[in-house]
């Protein structure tokens, strides 16, 4: 009787250990990594990592015509003044914004269904050419957050900053 009991109780603890999924629409996310180049052509080239993690599963987009789903904004050292200033669009007076458009992957039968509806989580790879205003920049970071299908605005992050000696 005590052996069932004891089995009973660590198998109770195991399901209590096991982490839930996540039912909230909104979506969060977190920096994990930056990488950055220069490309034999001479052109910036970098790619991001994000993490992510989605209740409903509406993060990724059907088609680019949907609009972007990743909003940045990039922000420069600026020598003068030693604060990080944001670059601006003088077209529309506002800082302007780095956006990118992350499809859902392909739906090809029911090994690979679409993530609709259902909890989701997992690392973004955001390919960025260039990644900065000009090669004069030296110092800089930025700030992203995400958007789904439903129009929920995930939380802002900020990334490390990033120093560039190419």
């Amino acid at each position: 009787m005590r052996f069932f009991l004891i089995i009973f109780c660590t198998a109770l603890l195991g399901f209590a250990c096991v982490k839930s999924k996540n039912k909230n629409p909104v979506p969060a996310i977190e920096y994990k990594d930056f990488g950055a180049k220069k490309t034999t052509a001479g052109n910036d080239t970098a790619v991001m990592v994000i993490s992510y993690e989605d209740g409903d599963g509406d993060l990724f987009r059907d088609a680019n015509a949907n609009g972007p789903n990743v909003i940045g904004t990039f922000y420069y050292l600026n020598s003068a003044t030693q604060q990080f200033t944001p670059i601006m669009d003088l077209i529309t007076n506002d800082t302007m914004r780095i956006t990118q458009t992350v499809l859902q992957p392909n739906v090809i039968n029911e090994d690979h269904p679409s993530y609709r509806n259902k909890s989701v989580r997992g690392d973004m790879y955001l390919p960025w050419g260039p990644f900065r205003s000009g090669d004069s920049v030296k110092v800089f970071k930025y700030t992203l957050f995400v958007v789904d299908e439903a129009g929920n605005k995930s939380n802002i992050i900020t990334t490390p900053t990033f120093t560039i000696d190419f």
